[in-house]
């Protein structure tokens, strides 16, 4: 038994080594690529939560390593960066992903590394069009059949429906919701008020509602890939100035 004991200390101390390396390596790539992109260019732009969406021109970041030319940072710790570092942020179906409290000390960072007039874009699924889809009677809403055309879609791989949908004919607007809070490892879905309320809380002005794939500003313009009809129509976007 205690040999058994002090293999198995062994094993962690060997895996607590080999995490602390994995770590020492992933910081050192890091400061590397951060270095390199900043000497690189005078308009400095930062994607947080790049996925597989490797902008051009950005530092595209995630902490999820999805591509080699990614930068690994963690959105919900003290951003590696000096104030006033950057001119633009974007952030795409990312923010709904930490917890309420995480998302304001996020933004918080964002608005201490942006410099003066610099600006940040946010694109995060919008509670209010699920919560109109739910209650119904919205002609805006229900235009061209959007709303029974996305009930349809996601009833098709949401796996609970499979086992209790066939009670009813018609698609449940229950699903979606359901859908939303329970898959995808969301912790908190948000309104353009309140996202506009945490930017302001942390200082931003200028706070705006904008269309997907549109913006006033070209550096804006196109960026989302959450931009088919669905998700168009079920994402909210937001920007603000420093």
């Amino acid at each position: 038994m205690r040999r058994l004991r002090d293999a198995l200390r062994k094993s962690e101390d060997l895996l607590r080594l080999v995490r602390w390396l994995r770590t020492c390596s992933l910081k050192r790539k890091r400061h590397n690529c951060f270095q390199m992109y900043l000497a690189s260019t005078p308009v400095r732009k930062l994607q947080l939560g790049s996925g597989s969406n490797h902008l051009p021109g950005w530092l595209n970041t995630d902490s999820h390593m999805v591509r080699t030319n990614n930068a690994y940072l963690n959105i919900t710790e003290a951003f590696p960066f000096p104030d006033r570092t950057f001119n633009y942020i974007f952030c795409e179906h990312t923010i709904e992903h930490i917890h309420f409290n995480q998302a304001v000390a996020m933004l918080s960072e964002c608005y201490r590394v942006l410099s003066p007039g610099g600006k940040i874009r946010l694109a995060t699924p919008n509670l209010e069009v699920y919560l109109r889809l739910y209650q119904g009677g919205d002609e805006s809403i229900l235009k061209e059949s959007t709303a029974e055309m996305f009930n349809s879609w996601i009833l098709k791989g949401f796996h609970e429906a499979k086992n209790y949908h066939p009670i009813s004919n018609e698609p449940s607007a229950l699903f979606v919701i359901n859908d939303l809070f329970r898959n995808y490892e969301h912790k908190f879905i948000y309104d353009f008020r309140t996202l506009a309320q945490i930017l302001s809380h942390v200082g931003f002005s200028d706070v705006c509602e904008c269309s997907v794939g549109i913006s006033s500003d070209e550096n804006f313009n196109g960026l989302e890939t959450h931009n088919d009809r669905i998700n168009g129509f079920l994402t909210v976007v937001v920007e603000a100035r420093r």
